[in-house]
């Protein structure tokens, strides 16, 4: 019970028997003295029945709460419930709405350029493998230059050098629109053993079906140029001058020469 009610409860009862007590004193005598015990005893079992109530009041709160604690889940402790196990449905909700489309990554080219490469064969300077070669129009996202020794018995990669999307695009852009045939190089009559150019150079690019490759002829005297396996361009300094760089550049080359500038 609040204090406020139990103070007004205090200064009742006083003036209930002060009622009492007037009203015996003008009754008079014995019969007076009786009404005021009478009032008193009533105040008594007045407070005596509220001070029940209180404390039966206080259990019943008491009670109340043990039960909420043990007995019943608490409305915070529902509402974080509810809270987790529908955060991984918006966890997930959130991840597919980051996503979106799904944005290309190319696939990385090898760390290094392979040590044992077609071009290594017999033979194979031109022959690039089916599949293998770049189409022109494909995008690229990277490539390494490998530049290989093809002499006979002393084959081995003699450098490489990686280049970036922009680089690896300009030199497809710049390959792309050359003709079959650089007529301004030489025509040579030569044996087969003088023919077989002593180093090549393969362009491995990266595409999002994987790596693509163009190899690059510049030695010996048969011929020269930009090979794919399904097309040939002419041996032209614009692209050259984009990779031949550091360990990719030859020291000299038959059609090199004949270019002058690159």
């Amino acid at each position: 019970m609040p204090e406020h009610e139990h103070e007004s409860e205090q200064e009742l009862g006083p003036k209930i028997a002060d009622a009492f007590q007037h009203q015996a004193d003008r009754a008079g005598g014995l019969q007076g003295g009786g009404l005021a015990a009478e009032a008193r005893r009533r105040v008594r079992k007045r407070r005596q029945g509220m001070a029940m109530a209180a404390a039966a009041v206080v259990v019943a709160v008491s009670i109340g709460g043990v039960w909420n604690a043990i007995g019943e889940p608490s409305p915070i402790a529902s509402s974080a419930q509810d809270s987790g196990s529908s955060s991984p449905e918006r966890g997930t909700a959130g991840t597919e709405s980051e996503k979106g489309t799904p944005k290309f990554v190319p696939p990385q080219a090898d760390a290094g350029c392979p040590a044992d490469h077609p071009i290594l064969q017999p033979n194979g300077a031109t022959a690039v493998p089916r599949g293998t070669g770049l189409d022109v129009e494909t995008p690229v996202y990277g490539m390494q230059a490998c530049r290989y020794k093809l002499t006979p018995g002393a084959t081995m990669l003699l450098g490489q050098r990686s280049f970036n999307a922009t680089i690896a695009q300009q030199v497809v852009d710049a390959i792309k629109v050359l003709p079959e045939r650089n007529p301004d190089l030489p025509v040579f009559k030569c044996t087969p053993q003088a023919a077989r150019p002593s180093e090549a150079i393969v362009l491995r690019f990266d595409t999002s079906t994987g790596v693509r490759e163009i190899w690059v002829q510049y030695d010996g005297c048969d011929s020269a140029g930009f090979f794919t396996g399904s097309r040939t361009f002419g041996l032209y300094s614009a692209p050259l001058k984009l990779f031949m760089t550091g360990t990719v550049r030859p020291t000299g080359g038959t059609y090199l020469e004949a270019l002058k500038d690159w």
